[in-house]
């Protein structure tokens, strides 16, 4: 049988420089202390740069200044907050969302907070999204966040850095997840309800010049 034209092989990527910003609210402790566990995972993962630099990498983001964690400059931004109570948030990292206005050109947000797939933020983060770039790929959950769910972002990240080059970001980040969840390193939080948690594609509504 004749071996496989190398056009007819699947193409892999290797992600040299993975940039990664971890960020979490001021005022929150609790937060802080996941973000920095997530932090910690990512000294693991030798092809991972972390944001805003190795020697801090969790952006501690104080109320109102939440564009400084959205607008970075960053390929995957894991951002560990609370949101407002209810399936309609109005803020996300102690800012108002219609306050929101630095363009959001990262390639994946993993958004660890509850109603983080809200249609209100979602719709946010579209107006955010500039309309030239391919959608936003968004893992967030549907409802409440009861656990700490920080410990998916590790094994999340390490199975993004390799993929089909052709493939949008949302459908890597669904593959990567689904990798994540058949580790070893996440046999002991099957207790977590991760179903809830859903890749949305989110296109970019805002024009710029």
């Amino acid at each position: 049988m004749p071996r496989p034209r190398r056009s007819d092989r699947p193409r892999i990527r290797i992600v040299r420089n993975l940039r990664v910003l971890v960020a979490a609210p001021a005022h929150s402790p609790r937060c802080q202390a996941d973000a920095r566990r997530v932090a910690a995972r990512l000294t693991y993962l030798r092809r991972v740069n972390p944001l805003p630099s190795p020697t801090q990498p969790v952006l501690i983001v104080p109320p109102g200044a939440a564009d400084r964690a959205l607008g970075a400059d960053a390929d995957v931004l894991y951002i560990c907050t609370h949101s407002y109570p209810g399936p309609d948030p109005e803020g996300l990292l102690d800012t108002d969302l219609a306050s929101l206005n630095s363009p959001l050109t990262a390639k994946a947000l993993i958004l660890d907070t509850c109603w983080g797939a809200a249609p209100t933020v979602r719709r946010a983060l579209a107006a955010l999204r500039p309309a030239h770039l391919p959608p936003l790929a968004l893992l967030a959950c549907s409802g409440p966040a009861r656990f700490d769910h920080h410990v998916l972002a590790g094994p999340l990240l390490e199975a993004l850095l390799t993929g089909p080059c052709t493939d949008p970001w949302h459908q890597r980040l669904a593959a990567a997840k689904a990798t994540a969840l058949t580790t070893a390193e996440m046999a002991a939080h099957t207790r977590r309800d991760w179903a809830r948690w859903q890749i949305h594609s989110v296109p970019g509504t805002s024009i710029t010049p």
